[in-house]
């Protein structure tokens, strides 16, 4: 006879993916790293757990557990919402940003690092946080998190950490003067290198210290979205009404 084990999990709602007129897959970031779990009529505007299952929410969700490891929604409590009342384009294109790159990057058991960084980052978006400065501090963390982020801490190619001038997304980072001749090596002004440096190495305590100008965010946006591409053959949908912001 078929059992089933009743669990609680805590998590953000990252991705909703409608299978009947009411029924959903629901994927969600938690303290354990991703989950997903079938939903049963939370399309119904009667559902009790249609509030807890919107995308970004954060809830405890209570799960039966099948022999096979496929889990259903059976409850679910809402903890917060991270939309904004009165949300803003710059705040809508970035809360999709980081919606799609979670959902497109973190596997199944993996992402328990990130989930306090997306957590802080949406609890400072709807509290009036730049969002485009925050949007790239999660875009960083997660690089880095996955073993892809940008070496800003010395020249790739021989280590040193005095005279950067330049960068190379081929390289995976900065490099020196010695070693920015290459085709890959782009020149970069010391305010350009900065900010990168901040965006990979600022900690979560720090998440809203500095906010950039639109300027200064928005063409990194692109730039970090190309070498993720290169690097994984992601295409992130969300990063074109991002541009389209300066």
């Amino acid at each position: 006879m078929a059992t089933s084990e009743k669990i609680v999990k805590e998590g953000i709602v990252i991705r909703l993916s409608q299978t009947k007129e009411a029924d959903a897959m629901v994927n969600a970031l938690g303290p354990d790293g991703l989950f997903s779990f079938y939903a049963r009529g939370i399309g119904k505007l009667t559902s009790k757990n249609r509030a807890s299952v919107q995308a970004l929410s954060h809830a405890s969700f209570a799960l039966s557990v099948s022999s096979s490891g496929s889990a259903t929604l059976t409850e679910s409590k809402p903890i917060e919402s991270f939309l904004p009342k009165e949300q803003k384009l710059e705040q809508f294109a970035i809360l999709s940003f980081l919606e799609e790159i979670s959902a497109k990057i973190i596997q199944p058991g993996e992402g328990g690092e990130l989930y306090p960084w997306l957590h802080d980052c949406l609890k400072a978006i709807k509290e009036g946080f730049d969002p485009l400065t925050i949007g790239l501090i999660y875009f960083a963390h997660l690089m880095v998190d996955f073993g892809i982020g940008l070496d800003v801490d010395e020249c790739v190619v021989c280590h040193k950490k005095t005279a950067i001038n330049a960068l190379s997304y081929e390289e995976g980072g900065f490099l020196c003067n010695d070693h920015c001749h290459g085709e890959s090596a782009v020149m970069a002004s010391p305010r350009k290198l900065k900010i990168l440096r901040y965006l990979f190495r600022v900690p979560l305590t720090s998440l809203t210290r500095i906010a950039f100008e639109r300027g200064e965010t928005i063409p990194l946006y692109a730039e970090l979205g190309l070498y993720l591409h290169q690097l994984t053959g992601t295409n992130l949908k969300s990063l074109s009404v991002i541009e389209k912001l300066s």
